[in-house]
Formats: C-alpha cells, structure tokens, sequence
C-alpha cells in the first residue's frame, strides 16, 4: 500500500495521461482478444461451407483487428511512457528541493554519493520497472482479465480446469519477488556505496596522486565493485530460477487443457473451432503470465529503491521557518549570543542509513554569551575543536542552537524570515565552493541579476578583475569542476567578490586566510579589507596576522569563551591566545 500511496501522487496530476493510456489499453487488449473467438467460429462455418469469400473476409477482419491493435498499443505505450518520464523528472525535482532546505547536519550525516545516488539511480530504477512496468502491467491485466472472460464463455468447464494453476503459478511469483525486493535493498545501498567511493577518488585525485594512493583506491574500488557484482548476481540467480518454474507450470496448463478440450471434442461436447479458439486464448495468456512474474520480481526491486527515496523526501530539515516568521529589516549589525549551547546530534552510518549510530552527541558550545556592536570586527581563535566554526554557522541559521538565543539587532533569528536574514549575511569560506558556469556567473550567484559594471566593479574592489582580464575569455571564462583551474588565492577572490556584489550588511569570514601563499594572503587581506569596512564581521582565522586587525578577539577552548579582549591585552595575560601566539599560527 505504502509503493501505490507514494506513486500515486506523483500520478495524480496527470490523471488524464493515465486514462487515456488505459482506455488506450483496453482498445488494444479487446482488439487482440476478438481475433481467437471470430477465428473459431469462423472455422466451423468454413467447415461446413468452405466458402472462399467467408475466407477472404476472415482475413481482411484479422488484418483489420490488429491494424487497430497496433494504434492503439502506440497510444498506449506512448501515453504510459511519458507518465513514466514526468514522475520521475518531479520526483527528482522534490528530492533536489528537499535537499535544499536540509540544514548542515543533514549533510554531515548523509553522504553526497548516498544522495545521488537515490536521486539518479533510485529514480531510474522506479522509472524501469515501477513505472515502465506499469506500461506493460496495463495491458497485461487487461488481456488476461478478457481471456478469463473468453474462456468461460466457450466452455466454462475446461475454463476451470485452467484456472486451477493459477494459484500456483501467482504463488511462485510471490515468493520470488519478496526475496528479490529484499536483496534489492542490499543491491542498491552497494550500489550508493560504490558511487561515494568513485566520487571521492574524483574530488581528491590530487590528494590520491600525491600521496601515490592509486593503487589503495583501486582495491577499494574492486572490493565494493565485487560486493556490488555478487548482490546483482544473487538476483540474478532467482530471476533465472523463477522464469523456468514458471514456464513449466504453463506447460503443464497447456497439456491438462490440451487433453480435455481433446475428449470434449470427441464427444461433441465442444467444436473443432472452439477448441481452436480455447487454445489460442490459453496460448495467448502464456506470454502475459510469465510478463505478470518478471514485472513482479522487477516492481519489487523499484518498491526497495521507491524506499529508499522516501527516506530522502521524509528526512525533515531541523531548521524550520516558523508560521508567524516576520521579514528581516535591514541589518545594522548588532549581533548577540545569549546563553548560547550546541550539541551536535547523533550522527549516522557512513552510509547514510538513519538509525545506525556511529558517535555519541557531541557538545560544540557550552553558555556562550557575548555581543558584537554594529561595525565591529571580532575575531573567533582557539584550537581545533574549540567551537569557532559552530559559531559562525548559527549566525545565517545554518543550525538553530540546543539552548539559548541567537540575537540580530533585537531579533531571535528563529522567529524572522530565513531568506531576509540569510540574503544580508555575505559568507567568506576557506574552501571557496565555485559553480559549473562562468567566472561572470559565479560572481553573481546571489544577484543573477546584476549589472556588467556592478559585476567589474566588485571584483576590482576583490583584486580579481586583473587575473580575470588576463584569462583568454575573460568573465566568460567556463570553469571546471571546483574551479581548479584557478590559483586558492583567486578563487578565494572571486569569493570575495561574490560577497561584495551582494552588499551584505554582515560579514562572516570562516578560516577565509588559510592554506594562502604570503603574496596571495596580501591580495585577499586588502579585499577583506574593502569587503568588511563599516560592516559587523565575525572572523574565524588560523593566522596570528589576521586577527591583529580585530577591534575585539574572542578566544574559545572547548566551547566556552576563556579569554576576551584585543592582542595586546590577551598577550599580557599569557594564557591561550599567548601560547598560540607565540607560534605565530592560532590552529
């Protein structure tokens, strides 16, 4: 009930497809069923008369028949096909926006590979055999309903005799599909694991080459590649059982009515042309009855994968826009922890799977309170694990604290408009994450709708318009994947202008200076510079020289603030910020 709840509806808006395929359907199925019956009795009468023209018209029909038959099965698969093509398409649509409004910790807790997964092949595999098998299912029924309606119309008898292996044959079928449904899961949770692993080598071929993994990656691959392999294999195997169980149970069918239509016969219990017609139905719903067992076994295995999308659509985010969420007016830039504590919930399986617990809850933030005025500059320092980065990311929303309030200009964050909060804030992470597209598009991500000028003179203000004019395109310049083309320090600018054609009131800087060369940091300090000037920012840096320039360092060991104040006050103290100091690299 749950496969036809959730594919229902995605059907419903396309009722009219649907119908028109099953009326479609019916046409064709009482097309082909009409040829046996007027064949039988046609070959009495001919028997009896062995009229030429009786025989010329028998066969103009029977061209006719199928001539219409044809038609309509075209409308059918047709009709049925473009359900399977626009179901899907939304159901990958609704899993693409559900996993937009997942918050962080939905990412942390599923991998990337386990996501696409679900969404291309999960899907296609619905498309395959749910979906395209409902192509087939439509006429299929369809058919054998009428040769049940046929049969016992010409001898309701030997109809009996038939229907006696039904029960057997749909028993088998049964048995069959449950096993493979189940090895399924299996199946395509591998399948899931095999795509992370080849997207991972992907991603990290530089770190792989550099540390002369290849060889390491390539076991790694074979092992989930065999593991795949054998699962496959194992439905494989009761696939190729099921098709001859079935085949001999319609063998047998097909003898037992056979020899009694046979004594029917011979004691004019029934015609020549009956019999004839009796067969040919019993043949025809050979074809259809073993499709019956191979759409089975294959919905069963969409029915797992149709699971497994469901776990994607029914993973709620845990960032929820409250009813009466008001819009956000524009940010002055007075920002407020009070009371603030984080714990990171219970993360799951590696694979994804919810439920399968791999570390205990984990608090990042303990009672942190403290404010940052309107134009400030504060910077966030501590070792790693301190909780710096959990900070940053409760300012836009990205997760919403266990305990406590997070403040902007008076407002709890959780009771405004997530968009009219998050479109004020400007994001400057040390990955800089750069889109398929052109340099152009990627510094107007947040406003597509920018202007040339607005766009050059953002990435002036970033030091990225001289690299950007030296590329052969220019602005047009396509990047590849990541962006790997350009330098760090220059995707870290066009980062930079990103943030600055936005215009946001509130700067976050998330480790923005780290992994840079000295000349590159130069060019990014200047930016950041020009980006934060007369804005409230909050900046998360492993450099001592980043932070010098802060107006108030906020420094955090284990969560908790232990130290406040500027570099020459916390120098004095001689406690954490000292010692990190002196090292000349806060971790």
């Amino acid at each position: 009930m749950d496969v036809i709840r959730r594919i229902g509806v995605y059907l419903r808006p396309y009722w009219p497809h649907l119908a028109g395929g099953l009326i479609c359907a019916l046409v064709a199925a009482a097309a082909g069923l009409f040829v046996p019956r007027y064949l039988g009795s046609t070959i009495d009468a001919l028997i009896r008369t062995r009229d030429m023209g009786l025989l010329n018209l028998t066969a103009l029909v029977v061209l006719g028949a199928f001539i219409v038959r044809s038609a309509f099965l075209y409308g059918q698969l047709y009709l049925m096909f473009f359900l399977g093509h626009r179901v899907v398409a939304d159901m990958r649509a609704d899993i693409f926006a559900q996993v937009q409004r997942w918050s962080l910790d939905r990412f942390v807790r599923w991998h990337s590979g386990e996501v696409i997964s679900r969404a291309i092949q999960d899907t296609q595999m619905v498309q395959t055999h749910l979906l395209g098998g409902l192509v087939e299912f439509v006429g299929v029924a369809i058919t054998l309903a009428g040769i049940v309606v046929m049969v016992f119309w010409i001898q309701w008898q030997l109809a009996l005799l038939t229907l006696l292996v039904i029960p057997l044959f749909f028993g088998t079928a049964r048995l069959f599909g449950m096993e493979v449904q189940r090895i399924s899961a299996t199946a395509q949770q591998k399948m899931a694991d095999l795509t992370t692993l080849l997207r991972d080598a992907v991603v990290g071929a530089r770190i792989v080459r550099a540390f002369v993994q290849e060889g390491r990656e390539l076991g790694r691959f074979r092992t989930e590649n065999d593991r795949n392999f054998r699962e496959n294999l194992r439905i494989s195997k009761l696939i190729a059982t099921e098709f001859p169980v079935v085949s001999l149970l319609t063998t047998l069918g097909l003898v037992l009515v056979l020899w009694r239509g046979g004594l029917f016969v011979t004691r004019s219990a029934m015609s020549a042309g009956d019999l004839v017609a009796f067969l040919a139905y019993v043949a025809l719903a050979v074809e259809p009855a073993q499709q019956i067992t191979r759409l089975y076994s294959g919905m069963r295995q969409a029915a797992a994968s149709l699971d497994r999308i469901a776990e994607i659509l029914e993973t709620p985010g845990t960032v929820p826009e409250a009813p009466d969420a008001v819009e956000m007016p524009e940010i002055r830039g007075h920002v407020r922890f009070d009371a603030v504590s984080f714990t990171y919930a219970t993360a799951t399986h590696a694979s994804g799977v919810p439920g399968v617990p791999e570390a205990a809850a984990q608090m990042a933030l303990r009672e942190v309170t403290f404010d940052v005025r309107p134009g400030e500059r504060v910077a966030l320092v501590g070792p790693s694990g301190a909780g710096k980065s959990t900070l940053v990311n409760l300012i836009p929303r990205f997760y919403d604290p266990t305990e406590g309030r997070v403040l902007v200009d008076g407002y709890d964050i959780r009771e405004v408009r997530i968009a009219s909060l998050r479109r004020q804030i400007g994001l400057v992470p040390q990955e800089t994450v750069l889109f398929q597209g052109t340099i152009r598009e990627n510094i107007a991500y947040g406003r597509p709708d920018a202007t040339d000028e607005e766009i050059v003179a953002a990435s002036r203000a970033a030091n990225a318009h001289e690299f950007i004019e030296r590329l052969s395109q220019g602005y047009e310049t396509v990047l590849s994947e990541g962006g790997i083309q350009l330098s760090g320090g220059q995707r870290q600018r066009l980062a930079i202008a990103r943030a600055i054609l936005n215009q946001p009131r509130l700067i976050l800087l998330d480790e923005a200076t780290s992994a840079l060369d000295s000349e590159s940091e130069a060019l990014v300090a200047e930016a950041l510079d020009r980006l934060t000037e007369g804005r409230t920012t909050v900046i998360v840096a492993h450099r001592l020289a980043s932070v010098r320039r802060a107006d108030r360092i906020i420094v955090l060991l284990d969560g908790r603030i232990v130290e406040e104040g500027r570099h020459a006050e916390l120098i004095g103290q001689e406690g954490v910020y000292h010692r990190l100091s002196r090292l000349q690299w806060l971790e």
